[in-house]
C-alpha cells in the first residue's frame, strides 16, 4: 500500500506523547474487556489488528492457543518484541502488514480485535472494505471486537485542545475537532523537543455512531452482538455521552 498519513502521525509522534499514559495496569483492564467481550478460551487463534508496541497482545497471549499481532509500523513490531522477550509465557507472533491487505488465508482465527481506531482511518468504502477484510479471516461462527473513541462524547463537545510536558522536557500540544457532517474527528498533534526539534502531523479518525453500527456491519457480512462501551461492557449497555469510548461485538455468520 501506498504512503498514508498515518505513517507520520503514528510512529514517534504519537506513542512518544501518549507512552507514560498507556500504563501497564491500563493495558491490563484494557486487555481483560478485551477477553470477556470476546469470551476468549485456550484454544482461540486471536489476531490483534494494529496490534502497536503489543501493550494488548502481550498479556493475552498466554491465554489463549496462539495470538498474532498486525502493525504497519516496523518500529512498534520491534518495541513490541522487545517487550515481549522480557516477559514469561507465550510470545505473540508478530507480522508486519496493512489491514487493508491482510496477509492471512480466509477462517484463520477464532477471534480478533481492533483497539483504539485503527480499522477506521480511510474514507467509508475504504472502512467497510477494512471491515469486511477483518471478518474474512475470522472463522464460521467467530468473534471480533471493534473499539473507537464514542462519537456521542465528542458530538457533546467538539472541540479540545490540550497541552502537557513529558519527562524530557518535551511539549506535546494537540487540538481536535468533531465534524459532525463527516463523523470524523480531526486532531492535530505535535511535540516539541527540548532542542526546538518538532514533529507534527493529523489525524482524521472516523467514528461511526450506535445507531451506524448496524448497517456498517451488514455490509461487512457480520452480525451485530451488541454496541456497548468499557464502562458498560459487564452489562452490554449502550453508551452514551457521558461514556468514553464505543465497542462494537461482531460475529461471522455461522
Amino acid at each position: 500500500m501506498g504512503a498514508h498519513w498515518t505513517d507520520a502521525y503514528y510512529g514517534a509522534l504519537y506513542l512518544d506523547s501518549v507512552e507514560d499514559l498507556l500504563t501497564p495496569t491500563l493495558s491490563a483492564l484494557e486487555a481483560e474487556v478485551v477477553a470477556v467481550l470476546l469470551r476468549l478460551g485456550p484454544a482461540d487463534r486471536v489476531l490483534d489488528l494494529a496490534c502497536g508496541h503489543g501493550r494488548h497482545a502481550i498479556p493475552l497471549a498466554p491465554r489463549v492457543r496462539s495470538l498474532c499481532g498486525l502493525d504497519r509500523s516496523a518500529g512498534y513490531l520491534v518495541r513490541a518484541a522487545v517487550a515481549a522477550a522480557a516477559g514469561e509465557g507465550a510470545r505473540p507472533v508478530l507480522v508486519r502488514g496493512d489491514l487493508r491487505a491482510l496477509p492471512f488465508r480466509p477462517g484463520a482465527f477464532d477471534a480478533l480485535y481492533s483497539w483504539y481506531s485503527s480499522l477506521f482511518m480511510f474514507d467509508d468504502p475504504g472502512n467497510e472494505a477494512a471491515l469486511a477484510g477483518a471478518a474474512a479471516v475470522v472463522r464460521p461462527g467467530g468473534r471480533l471486537l471493534v473499539h473507537h473513541a464514542n462519537p456521542l462524547q465528542l458530538a457533546a463537545d467538539p472541540e479540545a485542545s490540550a497541552e502537557r510536558t513529558l519527562a524530557d522536557g518535551s511539549r506535546v500540544e494537540e487540538r481536535s475537532r468533531w465534524d459532525a457532517a463527516r463523523g470524523v474527528d480531526v486532531s492535530s498533534r505535535r511535540i516539541i523537543r527540548p532542542g526546538g526539534a518538532v514533529l507534527a502531523a493529523t489525524a482524521e479518525l472516523r467514528y461511526y455512531m450506535p445507531s451506524e453500527w448496524g448497517r456498517l456491519a451488514d455490509r461487512a457480512g457480520l452480525r451485530l452482538v451488541a454496541v456497548t462501551s468499557t464502562p458498560g461492557a459487564a452489562t452490554l449497555r449502550e453508551p452514551g455521552p457521558q461514556d468514553p469510548d464505543l465497542v462494537a461485538l461482531l460475529e461471522t455468520p455461522a
